[in-house]
């Protein structure tokens, strides 16, 4: 997978996420996200309103649709090295992954699997 990812570090002289990334060390991703100092930098979140009201169309946006398949098969990936043994339904185990993906990918100035993203527009075009 290409991506840019400019992710913090934990502490100094430790790697940083994308150092990690590039070493394919994800469980060292999982230590890091899990060492991080919160009370020093914040706590990152995305919020999402969804009006549930009426039916909800279908997103057709390929541009889109390919982000979201990117993201998959790096959650995917991470859930296959961080917890092999769990249930699709495990909670736990969701939360683990989707905690060092947010942490590698949505840290700021990161630009997320982008090259992976564009691969799959350009072969979705």
């Amino acid at each position: 997978m290409s991506a840019t990812v400019s992710g913090p570090s934990s502490h100094a002289d430790e790697p940083t996420a994308a150092e990690l990334l590039a070493a394919d060390d994800i469980v060292g991703l999982m230590r890091a996200c899990h060492d991080r100092r919160l009370e020093r930098e914040g706590i990152p979140m995305v919020l999402g309103f969804i009006d549930e009201r009426r039916e909800i169309p279908p997103n057709t946006d390929v541009s889109q649709l390919a982000e979201g398949a990117a993201f998959a098969d790096v959650f995917d990936r991470y859930s296959a090295a961080l917890v092999p043994f769990a249930r699709d339904d495990d909670e736990g185990a969701v939360i683990t992954a989707m905690q060092v993906l947010a942490y590698t990918h949505f840290a700021p100035d990161a630009r997320p699997i982008s090259d992976g993203a564009a691969a799959v527009v350009a072969e979705g075009a």
